[in-house]
C-alpha cells in the first residue's frame, strides 16, 4: 500500500478518484475525460445509478484500491504515454491542484472505501451539441459534424446527431443540488458548453446558492459569447474564479479552416471584450498540434503577443497523439527538418520576451521542447498517404482546397 511519502514519487497514484466525478455525453461515469467512455470500462451509468451509488460502487471502491497497491490503470495509458514523452499529464495536473485532499486518500479502507465524503470537482458532458466542425473532431463531440460524417461513410442516416448525458435532467439537477456544499470545481467541456441549456441552469444554481466562490474551469472554442437570452459575460461578473483555455489552433483564415463555422473576427472581439470586462479571468490559448497548423503555429503565438490579446506565456500547446493520420510524427524527413528549425528559431524568441507568471513560462517552454521532441523522433509506420486521403475527402465534401489556405504544405500534396 501506498505511504503518504509515496504519493509525489508514483508514476501511477492520480487523486481523481477521490475528488472528481466525469459524467460523458454518453452517460458513462468514467475516471476521468481521457479515460475509455465505454460502458464496460466505466464505474456506471449515471441514467441507472444515482450520483452517490457509483461514488460508492464496487467500480469505483476497485479503481481506488488499485491506486492505493500502486498499480497501473489501462484506462490511464493516456496520461502515461504523455509523461514517457515528457509533457506535463493531467494526472499530474490533478495532483498538484488536489494536493490538500489527500488526507481522503489515507483515510480509505482496504477495499478502497471512502465513508461520508462527495465529489468536490465535477465535468459534467452534457452532451455533444457544438456550433464548429473542426477538421481534428468527429461526430461524437460535434453535433454539427453530423451531415459530414455521414458523407464521409462514418455514420449511418438512421443515427442521430444528438447525443445527451442525461435520459433525466431534472433528476440529475435534484442530486447535484445536494452536491454544492462541498463543491469546489466544475470543468466545462464540449461539444461546446456556452450552447448548451444545461451549463446556464448549472451556473444558476450556484449563483441562487451562494456558491460563486466554486471555481469555473472551460475549454471553449472561443467563438460565441451569446446564447438565446443568456449573457454570459454577466453571469462570469459574480464568480471569483475562472479559468478558460481556448481551442484555437490557427488564426484568421487558417483558424476558420480548421474549426468550420468559426468567425475570426468573433474570436477577436470576444477576446477584447474579456481583457476590458473580466480581467480577473485566467485565460490561455490552448492549440492542438497536428500535421495542418505545425509550421504555422509559432506565427500565431507571435501575432497575439505582438497584438497585446495574451502574454507570452498564456500560448499552451498541445501535441496531437490521436488519429495518427493528423500527428506530426508521420512527416516525412524533411518537412520535419523545416519545422525543427522553426520551432527552434520560435523557443529562442519566448526566451527573449518577459513574462509575469513563470511555472506557467517553464511549463509552457516544455510544452514546446517535447515538440521538438516528437518532430525529431522517427517516421512512425503510418504513411503520409492517409493524411493526403482524408484532407482531400474532407476538402471535397467541404469545397474546401486545404493548398490555398495552407501553402507552407503543399510539398506534402505533391504526388
Amino acid at each position: 500500500m501506498l505511504l503518504p511519502e509515496d504519493l509525489e514519487q508514483s508514476i501511477s497514484f492520480c487523486v481523481m478518484p477521490w475528488v472528481h466525478f466525469h459524467i460523458t455525453q454518453y452517460g458513462t461515469v468514467t475516471p476521468c475525460c481521457q479515460a475509455p467512455w465505454q460502458e464496460e470500462q466505466a464505474f456506471g451509468n449515471i441514467n441507472k445509478q444515482s450520483v452517490t451509488e457509483i461514488w460508492n460502487g464496487e467500480k469505483m471502491n476497485a479503481f481506488r484500491k488499485g491506486m492505493l497497491e500502486g498499480k497501473a490503470d489501462k484506462r490511464c495509458e493516456g496520461c502515461f504515454i504523455k509523461e514517457q514523452e515528457g509533457f506535463t499529464s493531467l494526472r499530474k495536473i490533478t495532483n498538484a491542484k488536489y494536493k490538500h485532499k489527500t488526507d481522503l486518500v489515507f483515510s480509505t479502507d482496504k477495499n478502497g472505501v471512502i465513508k461520508n465524503t462527495k465529489p468536490v470537482y465535477f465535468d459534467i458532458r452534457f452532451s455533444n451539441v457544438c456550433n464548429l466542425r473542426c477538421r481534428i473532431c468527429g461526430p461524437w463531440s460535434s453535433s454539427s459534424w453530423f451531415n459530414d460524417a455521414i458523407k464521409l461513410g462514418m455514420i449511418s442516416e438512421d443515427k442521430s446527431a444528438l447525443t445527451y448525458s442525461f435520459e433525466n435532467t431534472d433528476a440529475f439537477f435534484l442530486q447535484f443540488r445536494e452536491m454544492i456544499a462541498s463543491l469546489e470545481e466544475l470543468y466545462f467541456a464540449g461539444g461546446e458548453p456556452i450552447v448548451m441549456d444545461e451549463h446556464y441552469r448549472l451556473l444558476n444554481m450556484l449563483i441562487e446558492a451562494g456558491r460563486t466562490d466554486v471555481r469555473l474551469t472551460y475549454n471553449t472554442n472561443f467563438s460565441s459569447f451569446s446564447y438565446k437570452n443568456n449573457n454570459i459575460v454577466e453571469l462570469w461578473k459574480k464568480f471569483k474564479s475562472i479559468s478558460i483555455a481556448a481551442s484555437l489552433d490557427a488564426e484568421d483564415k487558417r483558424g476558420e479552416f480548421l474549426r468550420k463555422n468559426l468567425k475570426w473576427e468573433d474570436v477577436i472581439a470576444n477576446r477584447k471584450l474579456m481583457q476590458r470586462e473580466l480581467p480577473h479571468i485566467e485565460f490561455v490559448v490552448s492549440p492542438t498540434i497536428n500535421i495542418y497548423n505545425v509550421l504555422h503555429l509559432p506565427d500565431f503565438h507571435q501575432d497575439w503577443v505582438n497584438q497585446q490579446l495574451i502574454r507570452v506565456e498564456d500560448f499552451i500547446p498541445t501535441l496531437l497523439i490521436y488519429p495518427k493520420d493528423l500527428s506530426v510524427r508521420i512527416l516525412p524527413k524533411g518537412f520535419k527538418n523545416k519545422a525543427i528549425a522553426r520551432y527552434k528559431e520560435h523557443i529562442a524568441w519566448i526566451q527573449e520576451q518577459l513574462s509575469v507568471h513563470m511555472e506557467k513560462r517553464g511549463h509552457m517552454l516544455q510544452q514546446f521542447e517535447n515538440i521538438l521532441k516528437a518532430l525529431s523522433s522517427t517516421t512512425e509506420n503510418e504513411s503520409i498517404d492517409l493524411f493526403l486521403k482524408n484532407s482531400a475527402a474532407m476538402d471535397k465534401i467541404r469545397n474546401e482546397k486545404t493548398v490555398e489556405v495552407f501553402p507552407e504544405l503543399a510539398e506534402l500534396f505533391v504526388i
